[in-house]
């Protein structure tokens, strides 16, 4: 017997985070229909990933949106003052 893969489609309508025992839960909504929408529209999954998993994620959506990574360096005295 094959194994089907089950597929959900949906707008993405808002997302948390959460960190405990070293890995960071990520919950994202959606929904299926247009506005407004009720509380029984908004669908709720729960992705469980390690700092890697969510790096390699962070750095995929970095690239296929085309935005430039941030810059996470400490600006430097000069900068903060006159920049």
């Amino acid at each position: 017997m094959a194994s089907q893969v089950k597929e959900d489609y949906g707008a993405l309508a808002g997302w948390t985070s959460s960190r405990k025992n070293g890995r960071l839960t990520l919950r994202m909504q959606s929904v299926t229909s247009p506005p407004p929408h009720a509380r029984r529209d908004v669908h709720s999954h729960f992705y469980v990933m390690d700092d890697q998993q969510a790096i390699q994620l962070a750095n995929h959506l970095f690239e296929i949106t085309g935005q430039s990574k941030p810059d996470m360096r400490r600006r430097g005295l000069f900068a903060r003052l006159f920049g």
